[in-house]
C-alpha cells in the first residue's frame, strides 16, 4: 500500500506565497472579485480560504473568506514585518 497523498497540495513555490499573501489581504479587504481562479485555487488547496455560501452581497450569494489557518500565516507574515521595521 503507497503512503501518497494524492489530495495533498503541492508546497508552494516563493512567488506564490507572495502571491498568495496578497490574494488573502485582498480578501480580508472584500476586493477579491478580479481575482484570476488560479490564484483562487492555490488558496483552496492549501485550506488558505473558503467559500462562503449564503452571504449578502451586491450580485453574488458567494463569497471567499480566510480559514483559521489563512489567518496564522497572514498574522505571521505581519509578525515578520514588523520586526523587519
Amino acid at each position: 500500500m503507497s503512503s501518497i497523498d494524492w489530495h495533498a497540495a503541492l508546497p508552494m513555490t516563493d512567488d506564490q506565497r507572495r502571491n498568495a499573501l496578497a490574494d488573502m489581504e485582498l480578501i480580508a479587504c472584500g476586493e477579491e472579485l478580479d481575482l484570476p481562479w488560479r490564484r483562487v485555487r492555490i488558496l483552496l488547496d492549501h485550506k488558505l480560504a473558503v467559500v462562503q455560501h449564503p452571504v449578502l452581497t451586491a450580485g453574488s450569494r458567494t463569497s471567499l473568506g480566510l480559514t483559521d489557518h489563512g489567518l496564522r500565516i497572514m498574522d505571521a507574515a505581519g509578525a515578520r514585518q514588523t520586526n523587519r521595521a
